[in-house]
């Protein structure tokens, strides 16, 4: 089995960025085209990238009409290659077609209920059109059915199974099941397709695991106050740490916000408290 032993930084992105300077950026996403896709928080918009990793367009601006955003922060693209971004700050879900064309919103609040939800931070899909959307406020996920209404909550305030406190990145695992971060417990909650809790991921060097990413070899976490990455194997075993800084960078990692493995096998990182987006290679040897 090939383990890790080091990150790489093999190239920087950070400064004028289509005209801005990148400020605060938050979460990744990737296309099954090999796009590359980046909430800039600060200047509330999302780059995309090309899979070269030259920027290509971007979308978005402060607002709350059709098309901003206040304090954009998660993403994910689905088989379609549409986008929904977690658009916090205004208590919505934005959904984008593969042209970048804003199509609706869901709606993260209720008029006759105001504590039925709080913000939204992770957002996922799942196969059948459903929107898994993390309430780091009201410690739970929301879910949505395919034609945007609100159906169920996942979860509950607490410590313990599929209990959450602050939940931040929903990742779907290779086996069509869903990885929470569950930050404020310093874990990984596993919930299968249906909602059911399956299994946690957990370790005393975890903190304020805010990001997950999961490949053929486990799942990689990135502890957003720690400023520390960490491999778990598919047994649960941690076999892996860096950080916060990193081989072939002198400058410590500071608040960073989400991950996500590029399609040649890279790993992206958005460094947030740095203004950057760190691509690093991953180094392996056989055991």
């Amino acid at each position: 089995m090939k383990t890790p032993i080091a990150l790489l930084v093999e190239k920087e992105i950070s400064g004028q960025v289509l005209g801005k300077p990148l400020l605060r950026p938050f979460g990744l996403a990737t296309d099954a085209r090999g796009a590359v896709y980046v909430c800039d928080a600060g200047n509330n918009r999302i780059v995309k990238f090309h899979p070269d990793l030259t920027p290509d367009v971007e979308i978005g601006g402060f607002g709350t009409d059709e098309g901003a955003f206040n304090r954009p922060s998660f993403i994910v693209v689905d088989y379609d290659l549409n986008l929904l971004v977690s658009d916090e700050g205004n208590r919505r879900i934005c959904r984008y077609n593969s042209r970048l064309q804003f199509v609706e919103e869901l709606a993260f609040y209720d008029d006759e209920d105001p504590l039925k939800f709080g913000y939204p931070s992770g957002v996922s899909l799942t196969d059948y059109g459903e929107v898994w959307v993390a309430d780091r406020e009201r410690n739970r996920i929301a879910v949505f059915n395919n034609v945007g209404t609100f159906d169920r909550f996942i979860g509950e305030f607490g410590y313990a199974g599929g209990q959450l406190l602050s939940p931040e990145k929903i990742v779907k695992n290779r086996r069509g099941g869903f990885i929470v971060c569950d930050a404020g417990n310093g874990r990984l909650v596993v919930y299968d397709e249906y909602g059911n809790f399956l299994r946690e991921t957990s370790d005393n060097a975890l903190d304020y695991p805010i990001s997950a990413a999961s490949d053929n070899r486990g799942v990689w976490i990135l502890d957003g106050t720690k400023g520390k990455i960490y491999m778990f194997d598919s047994r649960g075993r941690k076999v892996f740490q860096t950080g916060p800084t990193l081989a072939g960078n002198g400058r410590a990692l500071k608040e960073p916000s989400d991950m996500v493995i590029l399609p040649d096998g890279r790993l992206m990182i958005s460094d947030s408290g740095n203004n950057r987006l760190l691509v690093c290679r991953i180094l392996f040897e056989e055991r």
